[in-house]
Formats: C-alpha cells, structure tokens, sequence
C-alpha cells in the first residue's frame, strides 16, 4: 500500500498558497525533510540551477506555481528530470495538453483551488491526465486533503464553470455577509454581534443543506411561512431579479476566466 507520507513533493514557485498546503502536510504527519521548495527568482546560475535539477530529480511529486510568462524559461532546463514525475499544475489558464508539451510528463494534474485553503477549510477541484493509475489519484487526494476537500472535474472543459462557482464562490458569500452585517448594524446591533448572527447564520444553513440531503430551493420553503417574516424578505429578493444577478455574475466569471486562458495561451505561444 502506498505511504503517500513517504513520498518526496517539490513546490516549484511560491505563493500563499504553497505556503499552507505546506503548513497543512506538516501538520498531517508529512515529514518535512520530504518537502521542498524552489523560488521562482532563484533561477539566475548555474549552481542554483544544478541544486534545482537535483531537487526535481529526486522529487515523486512536482507542483508548479509558476507566473505563466516564466513558465518555459523556468522547466525547460528541468525538462529531463520532469519526465517521468507526476506533475501538478495550479496555475491558471495552462491546460494539460500544453503543460505535457512543456515538461515532456504524461502524468498531469491541473488543480483548481479556492482562498479558503488557507484556513485550511478550502476546496480542490481536481483534473487529470488520461495516464493517470489510481495510486497518482490517491496520492494527490490525500496531500490536497491537508487543506480542504478534494473532488474529481468530468474533463478539461468544465474548467471555466469550476472557477466562476467554486474558485471565485467564497468572495461572493463574503459580498453577502458583509451587505447583512451593514443593514444589522443599520437597524441598531453592533457590529461584531451582527457579523456573529450572520456567519452563524451562514454556517447553520449550510449544514442543514449537507445533513437533511434536501436541496435549497426545497429548504427555503420549508423554512418560510406564508406571509410571514421570511417570506416578505424573500419577495423583495424575487423582486430585484437577485437571482437573475447571481446568474449573471457567474456567467461574467466563466467568460472572463475563459478570455484570460485565452491570454495566457496567446502569450506562452510567442515564447
């Protein structure tokens, strides 16, 4: 059985992100001699370029947080060692035919994170190549799960929806607690009491929805009475079209995540 905890992982480029999926395997028991990291700037000689290569060379796991400018500078001098490694992309807008052709690896995995990984309480929405055997998934499964949950995409296509819905997801609920914390305090709470009720709010219906196994729409009506309190906030939602706008803005989200691939593809081509 495999003992992903054993298996040697080398970030290359950093961000906060790297920085808490690293924090989350140490705190699961991975051992931290096993965990490297390369900065991206530290590409600029010979001799930090043969530590890098060393590095790679004795890594299992390679994950890239790259600028996507870099991205060719940076692994084609690595590209050797990358071969035979499973390699994980959580850059945007790189898909997995270009990153093979990049690092010359068959074994591919695009991951499509949210902020919340850094509480630890995030998701990973992952993608894998066709070459991928079960004990890549496994492995990667269990060191995204150092930081939140993990789910397995359909395809490639589904990309562009995961970011608008998951990837950009918590800034919209932080766009509607911060709006209820406002009229709370409006209508005389304190501030920090109105921000409590709200999240407390939030996290209750959102257990209610994973417990009961009903779907929202069919939990909203059984927690609304005809006439009553509920319902007179919810008919003033129905009136401003509040889920024609939710609709739109993801729709902005998934077009806008679609034009910057486009971008990034255009501007990795000319390298």
């Amino acid at each position: 059985m495999l003992n992903v905890k054993q298996l040697n992982i080398c970030f290359i480029g950093s961000s906060n992100l790297s920085l808490a999926l690293i924090g989350g395997l140490v705190l699961k028991g991975f051992q931290k001699e096993k965990i490297n990291l390369i900065e991206e700037i530290k590409f600029d000689n010979k001799i930090i370029l043969k530590q890098n290569q060393y590095e790679v060379k004795k890594a299992d796991i390679i994950i890239l947080l790259l600028d996507p400018k870099n991205l060719k500078n940076i692994l084609v001098p690595l590209k050797k060692w990358l071969v035979d490694k499973t390699v994980v992309s959580m850059m945007a807008g790189i898909n997995i035919k270009q990153l093979m052709n990049i690092t010359g690896s068959k074994k591919i995995i695009r991951i499509i994170s949210n902020p919340p990984v850094l509480t630890y309480t995030g998701t990973h929405v992952l993608i894998g190549s066709e070459n991928l055997e079960p004990i890549d998934k496994e492995a990667i499964e269990e060191i995204y799960s150092a930081t939140g949950k993990t789910y397995w995409a359909n395809s490639e296509s589904e990309t562009d929806a995961i970011i608008a819905l998951s990837g950009s997801g918590p800034a919209y609920f932080f766009y509607i607690l911060d709006s209820m914390v406002k009229t709370g305090i409006s209508m005389g709470l304190d501030k920090q009491f109105a921000l409590d009720l709200a999240l407390q709010a939030a996290s209750g219906a959102v257990e209610m929805v994973r417990k009961s196994n009903v779907q929202p729409s069919e939990l909203c009506g059984k927690v609304t009475l005809a006439n009553g309190i509920t319902e007179s906030a919810l008919r003033m939602f129905e009136l401003g079209n509040l889920s024609d706008d939710i609709r739109l803005a993801l729709k902005a989200a998934y077009h806008r995540s679609r034009e910057i691939s486009a971008e990034i593809n255009a501007e990795i081509a000319k390298r």
